[in-house]
């Protein structure tokens, strides 16, 4: 479980920061953006403890994560900036849904992503800097920012603050317990349960809502077909 996952993830980081010492930490962040299942919430406490016992700044290990972070997603602002909001729009078509059989679910709608490209025109700042807190989708986040142009150095600021608020705490949590980090580990199984419980009952919700609207539109359509048609 979560506890077997962080005793190697330990060892992973160990051996990132014996090779590239804080860079690793850049590394690490760097990561983590690109691929973003990664669960940071315990790679950053990991960094954190390892500080801790290499008597190192924890504020240097932070900057070294937001600097991590920054790289990870300007390569992600370059690919939306490169690819542009009609390439993206026809993916989405294209592999926005899935059948299972007669059922036909569409996860992401082309209507969903222009509504998401007008708030993030009209909100493009504090939307990065709020997506940069959240698990999963603090590195996506950056596509819709380069699609839509946001400012550069705008799209820095929020990047690096947003980074900084998801780091530093987690950084200076693993700072904090030290030596005593094992005390925490048998914890950690139920977090990681009731993680995947609220994160399946929010896709469940979702397609849901998918499969309730599908219908909604077919009974519609039917009704418009049988109605009868009158002269004049």
């Amino acid at each position: 479980m979560l506890a077997d996952f962080l005793q190697g993830a330990t060892q992973f980081v160990q051996q990132i920061l014996g090779m590239f010492g804080v860079p690793g930490v850049s590394l690490i962040a760097l990561m983590e953006n690109l691929f973003p299942p990664t669960p940071s919430e315990f790679l950053y406490p990991l960094a954190g403890k390892m500080a801790y016992e290499g008597g190192l700044s924890p504020l240097v290990v932070i900057a070294a994560g937001v600097t991590g972070s920054l790289i990870g997603s300007l390569i992600f602002y370059t690919l939306g900036y490169r690819l542009g909001a009609a390439r993206i729009r026809s993916l989405i078509g294209r592999f926005g849904h899935f059948r299972i059989g007669k059922l036909h679910v569409r996860f992401l709608s082309v209507q969903d992503y222009d509504r998401a490209l007008h708030l993030f025109e009209r909100y493009g700042g504090p939307l990065v800097f709020v997506a940069r807190i959240m698990p999963l989708v603090h590195g996506v986040v950056s596509v819709p920012a380069g699609v839509v142009r946001m400012n550069l150095p705008l799209f820095i600021l929020y990047t690096a603050l947003g980074a900084a608020c998801w780091i530093a705490p987690l950084t200076l949590f693993g700072y904090w317990l030290g030596n005593r980090w094992n005390e925490v580990l048998t914890w950690l199984d139920l977090y990681e349960n009731l993680w995947y419980l609220f994160i399946a009952l929010v896709v469940a919700f979702f397609l849901w809502r998918r499969l309730r609207s599908g219908r909604g539109h077919r009974a519609t359509l039917e009704h418009g077909i049988n109605q009868p048609t009158h002269g004049i």
